[in-house]
């Protein structure tokens, strides 16, 4: 139900300082978030109640599987879907890897998923428990082409994974603020190293550099920001000490200009037609692999613009 573009579907293209993992030690002593069994069945309870919700297209529906930057994914996702006259498809995943951290009292409870849709996508499904002992709710799926697993996630003796926060080249709140600063203002701005180039990074930043560009050729001013969304980072340890670590970005975008078309991912979040001002936010996922040393690589991402406002 995410698309693949911002805004205008013209840029090919958090979590912040809390951590929602255990110990910077991965506390070996600690339980596991949950058991594996009832893992499977929060993947098998949200799948089944996605599925309504995707037939009906109803984000009520969706409220007690999903929370924070995925529900307001989806929840515009059906307002596009309903401005288009289209259906959505129900997401079913096969070849499920469950990745459970051991997590310390009074932290938050959490786990991921790694699973198969369709013949080449593979989900990186992030659940957290909101309160203690309350639901289990989807937070994040940011995706990437692929048929094969993640690969390296440390486990322990008797199968359970381990959450991260020290030892890395970037920790998991400052990854989110490299990026957005990247992004922002390019890959020379002071607090944007850490991350490769690439088509997420380096590339998007380039991209924007030349729709501004075009834009103003054609009488439109437009600027964008990006800043790291108001959320909790999530980390799993890998064998090599690095870790994979989720989190999201919040793009806030301003155009103006005669003849500002509302068009794209836009369609169902403001109304049809051409505009003179239209701003509009956009949530990113991403999961990213980052190394003790050397620069994180974006693996996977998912995107929507979830707000806009034209006149």
């Amino acid at each position: 139900m995410r698309t693949a573009y911002t805004a205008l579907a013209v840029i090919p293209l958090i979590l912040s300082s809390a951590c929602g993992g255990a110990d910077k030690a991965g506390d070996a002593d600690a339980p596991p978030a949950l058991t594996l069994d009832k893992a499977k069945t929060v993947l098998t309870d949200y799948q089944t109640t996605a599925a309504k919700a995707a037939g009906a297209l109803d984000p009520a529906l969706l409220a007690p599987v999903e929370t924070g930057p995925q529900l307001e994914m989806d929840t515009a996702a059906y307002k596009l879907l309903k401005a288009t006259d289209k259906k959505a498809t129900a997401v079913s995943y096969t070849d499920p890897i469950f990745y459970i951290p051991r997590v310390s009292g009074g932290q938050q409870r959490w786990f991921a998923v790694d699973a198969q849709s369709g013949t080449d996508t593979r989900h990186a499904l992030l659940f957290v428990e909101e309160g203690d002992g309350g639901s289990w709710k989807l937070a994040a799926d940011p995706q990437r082409k692929e048929t094969t697993p993640l690969k390296g996630v440390t486990l322990d003796e008797e199968g359970f994974a381990e959450s991260a926060t020290d030892g890395l080249a970037l920790q998991p709140a400052q990854l989110a603020e490299a990026h957005a600063t990247l992004l922002t203002d390019g890959p020379q701005a002071a607090g944007a190293a850490g991350l490769a180039a690439g088509p997420q990074t380096t590339d998007t930043h380039a991209m924007i550099q030349k729709i501004d560009s075009g834009l103003g050729q054609a009488g439109v001013a437009f600027s964008t920001t990006f800043t790291p969304a108001s959320a909790s980072t999530y980390a799993l340890r890998t064998d090599d000490g690095g870790a994979f670590v989720w989190y999201v970005l919040r793009q806030e975008e301003s155009y103006k200009g005669d003849k500002v078309p509302v068009a794209g991912d836009l369609l169902g979040l403001a109304p049809k037609g051409k505009v003179k001002n239209l701003t509009a936010t956009t949530l990113i996922q991403y999961l990213a692999a980052v190394p003790t040393t050397g620069d994180a690589q974006v693996a996977a991402v998912s995107r929507k613009a979830v707000e806009a406002t034209a006149s």
